[in-house]
């Protein structure tokens, strides 16, 4: 009981911290969601003033353009973003040199879990801010190009968008994870960015070359990769009878992506407690 009061504390401070963190907030938060939406305004007007094409009969369906902006939520342009949020929040203190203030407060395991879960809200709300800026461009976009606005065109529900949040979050949050683990061993905001693009980059090289090998089939390599893993569980959400058997594999992918959150966590917090934090 006591504990996990400490860990609320330790939460409620990291969030305090964060929202007055407005470089971190804007640049790893809020960013990347609001340059989707000028772009694709942008885009719009484009096509209306320069090329003035014409698009007579032509529909945009709203529940479609959210899904397709959730499911690339965690795309190599957000999650440069997404991650120099999480390294302001999970090395910020190595930086600042502020880490021997803070844990005479609280339990190591605490602080750094603490900041984790702060991170893992805000990319929640970076989804969900996508989603509502996607949302409101193709409502504009509809208007500028006069094209009929839809719900959707293919059969999509409001859950399938909120089972793919859910997936993206997920894919991100290893991500995340993997940024505690570095931030840890470097004590650098630069260092986690570097080191999580990098990652992120192999991942979706590794990703297409496997399932250029393997020919479609869903092989415990494959399965290891969490991009693969993310892509695998939308398919499934989205349209199971395209993928076909490896359909069946989805159960696999998510407990690989939940498992490489875990364990990753698990480590970040192992190495931090056996870190000598005296001059950070």
């Amino acid at each position: 009981m006591g504990n996990s009061l400490m860990l609320t504390d330790a939460i409620l401070a990291e969030r305090f911290r964060l929202l007055r963190d407005r470089s971190a907030l804007f640049w790893g938060f809020c960013f990347a969601p609001l340059a989707g939406f000028v772009l694709s305004i942008g885009g719009d007007l484009f096509l209306r003033n320069v090329i003035r094409q014409p698009m007579p009969g032509m529909s945009v369906a709203l529940l479609d353009q959210v899904i397709k902006a959730l499911a690339d939520g965690c795309s190599t342009f957000s999650a440069l973003f997404l991650m120099i949020g999480a390294a302001a929040v999970l090395a910020g203190d190595y930086r600042a040199e502020t880490w021997r203030l803070l844990t005479p407060r609280n339990t190591r395991p605490n602080l750094l879990l603490a900041k984790l879960l702060v991170v893992g809200e805000a990319i929640f709300w970076n989804l969900l801010l996508t989603a509502v800026l996607s949302a409101l461009a193709t409502i504009i976009g509809s208007a500028i190009g006069r094209k009929a606005l839809i719900v959707t065109a293919m059969d999509r529900t409001v859950f399938d968008a909120i089972g793919v949040l859910a997936i993206t979050w997920l894919e991100a949050m290893t991500l995340a994870a993997l940024a505690a683990c570095v931030g840890v061993l470097s004590r650098s905001t630069m260092g986690v960015v570097i080191a999580c693009l990098g990652a992120r980059f192999v991942e979706t090289v590794l990703s297409t070359s496997l399932r250029l090998m393997d020919q479609g089939k869903v092989t415990g390599k494959l399965l290891a990769i969490p991009v693969f893993d993310a892509d695998l569980l939308r398919g499934a959400l989205l349209d199971p009878a395209q993928l076909g058997p490896a359909a069946s594999s989805a159960g696999p992918a998510l407990a690989a992506l939940a498992a490489w959150i875990v364990a990753l966590s698990a480590g970040a917090v192992f190495l931090f407690q056996r870190q000598d934090l005296t001059r950070e």
